[in-house]
């Protein structure tokens, strides 16, 4: 084994672990309609660019948005997101 996978340990924040994320219902209450329409493009797999484009804002307003729905939702990762979205998608 290498010195890399040796070093490798998962965490309880591994991207396999969901049990935390909050439902979709509850992304609905706690984010504001910007915030929704944004989630939901990135939950799509849409990149920052991407969105930016289609909303016709800057790709740092899509990351600003980003950031304040994994504030409020206690997300760290786009992976995160989409299934905590999975359900209004």
């Amino acid at each position: 084994m290498s010195a890399a996978l040796s070093r490798l340990q998962i965490s309880d924040q591994s991207p396999g672990n969901f049990d935390a994320v909050p439902s979709a219902e509850v992304a609905t209450l706690v984010l504001t309609p910007r915030e929704r329409e944004i989630a939901m493009l990135v939950a799509k797999g849409f990149s920052n660019k991407e969105v930016g484009h289609l909303l016709d804002i800057s790709h740092w307003t899509v990351a600003a948005h980003l950031k304040a729905c994994f504030l409020k939702l206690g997300l760290r990762r786009r992976c995160e997101l989409a299934y905590a979205l999975r359900d209004l998608i």
